[in-house]
């Protein structure tokens, strides 16, 4: 996962996106993020519903 053009980590769920953010000042840490907001994410190669099963 990218923030302003830098490598912030690897998200493995809807968890981590929104972690990922509240850590580089994006979004407020009090306040739910809207991770279908286009102004503030923009998803590739997928969608917000969009994650692999782990491995078993």
């Amino acid at each position: 996962m990218t923030v302003h053009g830098q490598i912030v980590g690897l998200a493995h769920g809807r968890g981590d996106v929104a972690e990922f953010l509240r850590r580089a000042g994006v979004a407020d840490p009090a306040h739910a993020v809207s991770l279908d907001d286009p102004r503030l994410i923009e998803w590739r190669g997928g969608s917000l519903d969009d994650w692999p099963m782990p491995p078993a």
